[in-house]
């Protein structure tokens, strides 16, 4: 008689146990961010163009700061002045910023729709990774990378802040502003890259996206300055021609005769034009080169404006806030004699606030709206494709 078999010691395998030990826990919404930008890096370092690019940005920011210390220091020799390099380093965060907006498109226009033309996106889609997380990752990488281009020019900013009379603080805010607008026009050539199918198509809507806040918003402005100018009879007050023919027989340095002539004035009329500037100024606000200036520039020595590009950028923009009053009159006739007037209280800040405060937010509303449109064109399942997609 034969013995039944024994029963196996081991339980029944479940298909459910099995397929646990298979599930993947999704990552976060942080560590997604941060898995998808960690291997778009890896992917640019392994191209020798980046590399490549950043000698030739060496190369090229080193010609230029040269250039102008030799440019300055023969401005000084004719003249006869001390040599002064305080110009060098508004020009020199200004070509930083001009490097920065011409590559920030094409470090970052190209980073979705390549993948997508090239069917190789579908494969980053169907893992556990957010729709926002492979936006945000792609915008975090060209941003790293815009990064690392500052990083080769920081050398020349710093150098530039020691030769002359700029502060430490500036120099901080000026490297701040250039990262910020660094990051903002690579968020939004990645938003134009999800957006638009075609990588080359991307691509040249976000040069034109650049060229439209660097030049065309002073074209807008300047239209509309001229749409809103008006012409009026302007009454005002000035010296009469017997002061001036008493004034200038006068020798110079001569006090007394100066303070002998009577003063005397007319009232005039004329026909001048009145521009609302303060009603348009904002469309400057957005320019790049105006928010950098205006943010770094803080508030500049009034009596030396003219030696750097930051303070001429940041008082023109204000001065433009102030409403002209000069729509009924105005005085050019003091009451004391012109020698001993003065503009020493002058101040083209009264009344008015820094332009940058304006200029961020709308390019950061404008970086986030493109980031929102290209949403829905990155997120899977996709209800329709373009004609002509890939899709793996």
């Amino acid at each position: 008689m034969t013995n039944p078999p024994k029963a196996s010691s081991t339980s029944p395998t479940h298909p459910r146990s099995e397929r646990s030990e298979f599930v993947t826990q999704a990552p976060g919404f942080w560590r997604g961010i941060l898995l998808v930008a960690s291997l778009e890096l890896r992917q640019r370092l392994r191209s020798k163009t980046l590399w490549i690019l950043a000698i030739v940005w060496f190369c090229i920011i080193d010609v230029v700061t040269g250039a102008m210390w030799f440019i300055l220091t023969l401005s000084s020799t004719a003249y006869d002045e001390s040599f002064d390099a305080y110009p060098l380093f508004s020009i020199i965060v200004y070509f930083v910023l001009l490097f920065g907006t011409l590559v920030a498109p094409a470090i970052s226009a190209g980073s979705i729709s390549a993948e997508r033309s090239g069917g190789t996106l579908a494969t980053t889609q169907v893992t556990l990774l957010g729709t926002w997380s492979i936006l945000l990752g792609k915008a975090l990488a060209a941003w790293a990378t815009g990064l690392a281009l500052l990083v080769v020019a920081a050398p020349f900013v710093v150098l530039s802040v020691a030769l002359s009379r700029a502060e430490p603080g500036q120099l901080l805010l000026a490297l701040l502003a250039l990262a910020l607008q660094l990051a903002l026009f690579t968020a939004m050539g990645v938003g134009l890259s999800a957006l638009i199918s075609s990588s080359l198509f991307a691509i040249v809507i976000s040069y034109l996206l650049v060229a439209l806040l660097s030049i065309g918003t002073l074209i807008a402005f300047a239209l509309a300055v001229g749409v809103s100018t008006r012409y009026v009879e302007v009454e005002y007050r000035t010296f009469s021609n017997a002061y001036w023919e008493a004034y200038w027989k006068c020798d110079d340095g001569d006090i007394a005769c100066y303070e002998a002539v009577p003063v005397e004035c007319v009232t005039e009329t004329m026909t001048t034009s009145i521009s609302s500037t303060d009603r348009v100024w904002w469309l400057l606000a957005m320019n790049p080169y105006v928010v950098v200036g205006d943010m770094v520039a803080g508030n500049p020595d009034i009596n030396r404006i003219s030696d750097d590009l930051f303070g001429i950028v940041s008082v023109s923009v204000r001065s433009l806030q102030v409403l002209d009053r000069r729509v009924d009159y105005w005085s050019d006739c003091p009451t004391a004699p012109l020698h001993v007037t003065t503009d020493a209280d002058y101040d083209p800040y009264q009344g008015t606030f820094p332009a940058w405060w304006i200029g961020l937010p709308l390019q950061t509303l404008l970086a986030a709206g493109l980031l929102l449109g290209g949403y829905p064109r990155l997120k899977t399942p996709a209800a329709k494709l373009p004609k002509g997609s890939r899709i793996a």
